[in-house]
């Protein structure tokens, strides 16, 4: 017995040792361990165990496919991408309670947001790896948009990065007016919210809400001219240029997707109706985009003849979505994540197979039972998940 124990002492001792067997306990056990003792709990909670842990903080083990629809309650549902399991299962599906609402994703948390009794909008991160949540206080001002920065590797804080605005009467007669916007970062670290810079003056073209983590910074695309970055660390504006709008086309940019997967910045316009696309991907020193995969989903089409419906909503389109586009260590593993009606689906970038990942239920129906909207989710309505079990 007094073998044992001072097995047990040495082992317990021992950090580096200690770090070896807790790596490798699965998600539940681990969660379980932290409680055991101070000690062990910071150890489970340092960046080097994040990193010993998970290695590959970029591998994408699943998405979270949010859609509200009619619903009073949005509905988050967890989609496999990976053969090795998921640690919040596969079937994971949970209603959120008062209309919680996602807002963005950073390696595995989710900033979301919510109502209170009072009407009120409060705000939340969620781990749902260890199934723990958080509120944090408001921001100030009229808010724009909302963007989480977390990477396990690099600390165990996580801020969030707010845009607030709101329009200044330049004249009456004639009218004219300019948004001037205020960028603040709350940081997990003090729990506070603080201001970055002075007020600046924006484009109503661009979209704070899809706000892009790559590259140390936040991205926002604008639908008619070039797009604006802010670098966190830095705290500084930048311009990222966009690939020119066809001739012709008075509607603006046509977004179908924009994202991040492995440090990797990809864009894809589609302005026909057309099965063939091509994936631009941003270069690291903001030089340009380039052509990084050219798609060609007729196959696909031919499998999935509902995907060769045009949109009741828009009949420029076929009815497909690009919920994902997800880099792989080796690029001929890259993916894409394509929702078309009733199916989502894994298409191969490099050698153009696919697979049907799953079925998905239609969004609406009409009185008669008829589907109203061929695609319950786009690009905007999915977050990647990837697990982590550092604190929140």
């Amino acid at each position: 017995m007094s073998e044992y124990t001072s097995s047990a002492d040495e082992i317990a001792a021992n950090d580096d040792l200690l770090t070896e067997i807790l790596i490798r306990l699965p998600v539940k056990s681990l969660l379980r361990s932290k409680s055991v003792s101070k000690h062990w709990l910071s150890l489970i909670t340092t960046t080097h165990f994040a990193r010993r842990r998970n290695p590959d903080h970029s591998s994408v083990s699943g998405l979270f496919l949010y859609s509200s629809g009619r619903r009073l309650h949005p509905e988050l549902n967890l989609i496999p991408l990976q053969n090795d399991g998921n640690p919040t299962d596969g079937n994971y599906c949970t209603t959120f309670p008062l209309g919680m609402k996602i807002l963005s994703s950073c390696h595995g948390l989710l900033c979301c947001t919510s109502f209170s009794h009072t009407g009120n909008h409060q705000f939340h991160i969620l781990n749902p790896t260890t199934k723990q949540f958080t509120s944090f206080p408001r921001p100030h001002g009229e808010l724009k948009g909302l963007s989480l920065i977390f990477d396990p590797c690099r600390s165990p804080h996580y801020k969030v990065v707010c845009v607030s605005g709101d329009v200044s009467v330049l004249s009456i007669k004639p009218y004219r007016s300019e948004w001037r916007y205020q960028i603040e970062i709350y940081s997990s670290e003090t729990r506070t919210w603080r201001p970055s810079g002075e007020p600046f003056i924006g484009d109503l073209n661009s979209h704070f809400l899809g706000g892009v983590y790559w590259n140390g910074a936040i991205h926002w695309f604008n639908t008619w001219g070039d797009s604006m970055y802010f670098h966190v660390e830095d705290e500084r504006l930048g311009i990222m240029p966009m690939p020119p709008i066809p001739e012709g086309e008075g509607s603006g940019r046509l977004f179908r997707y924009y994202g991040e997967s492995r440090s990797h910045l990809h864009l894809v316009e589609i302005y026909v109706a057309t099965t063939q696309f091509r994936v631009y991907e941003m270069e690291g020193d903001y030089s340009g985009w380039f052509v990084k995969y050219h798609v060609d989903l007729h196959e696909v089409g031919i499998a999935f003849p509902e995907m060769m419906q045009r949109l009741l909503w828009d009949p420029m389109y076929y009815s497909f979505a690009i919920l994902a586009i997800v880099r792989e260590e080796e690029d001929d593993r890259s993916f894409m994540v394509l929702h078309v009606p009733g199916e989502i689906i894994r298409y191969n970038l490099v050698d153009k197979s696919f697979a049907k990942i799953c079925d998905v239920a239609p969004e609406n129906c009409d009185s008669n039972g008829m589907i109203e909207d061929a695609l319950r989710y786009f690009w905007f309505h999915a977050f990647q998940y990837i697990e982590t079990v550092s604190c929140i």
